[in-house]
Parts: structure tokens; C-alpha cells; sequence
């Protein structure tokens, strides 16, 4: 997570990404390829951590891990798009404490 955060935030490519999934919205080509080329591959790599985490017994077998990524990764897009507050490493440690609270065995 925090090196998602870096990316979106101290790097050029956190508004590059803002600027595509806001074109995107009106360009299902963009949106297509968006979702081919960057999205999907790195949700699927988180989803499949999440499994992993599932099988060690980390985290309640109960526990849906593409709607835990959604949880996670969401709430740092929706920052991103909707910069009310910051994206800061005090926010996903707040974001991943809280959520992981509730999913532990």
C-alpha cells in the first residue's frame, strides 16, 4: 500500500492515472485498455497476496480478498480523485489498521 501511495502521490504518474480514469469515463477504448494494461494485471496481484494471507490463516477464510482490495486500494483512489484529504503513509497505516481489525480470525 505504501508504495501504492508514493506512486499516486510523489511521482507524475499519480495524476497520469487520475487523468485516465477520468478520461476513461467517456472513452470506454481508454477505458478498455486502461483496465487491460494497468488495472486488472495489478488487482490481480493484490488479490492473489490477499489469498495468500488466506491460507497462512492471517485472514478469515470468510473474507472475499477482490472486495478487500476494492476496501483498500478504493479508498486511496477515491482520495486521489476526490482530494479532500491527503494521501498520506498516516492514512494507509490508519486504512489498513482498521480494516485489518475487523478481518483477523
Amino acid at each position: 500500500m505504501r508504495a501504492f501511495v508514493h506512486l499516486i502521490v510523489d511521482s507524475r504518474a499519480g495524476r497520469v492515472i487520475a487523468e485516465l480514469i477520468g478520461q476513461s469515463q467517456t472513452d470506454p477504448d481508454l477505458a478498455a485498455a486502461y483496465r487491460e494494461h494497468y488495472s486488472a494485471p495489478r488487482r490481480r496481484l493484490a488479490v492473489e497476496v490477499m489469498q495468500r494471507a488466506q491460507r497462512r490463516g492471517q485472514l478469515r477464510a470468510d473474507v472475499d480478498p477482490r472486495i478487500l482490495v476494492d476496501q483498500l486500494w478504493g479508498a486511496c483512489y477515491h482520495r486521489l480523485l476526490i482530494p479532500d484529504e491527503p494521501i498520506t503513509d498516516e492514512f494507509v497505516t490508519g486504512l489498513v489498521t482498521n480494516l485489518m481489525r475487523g478481518l483477523r480470525p
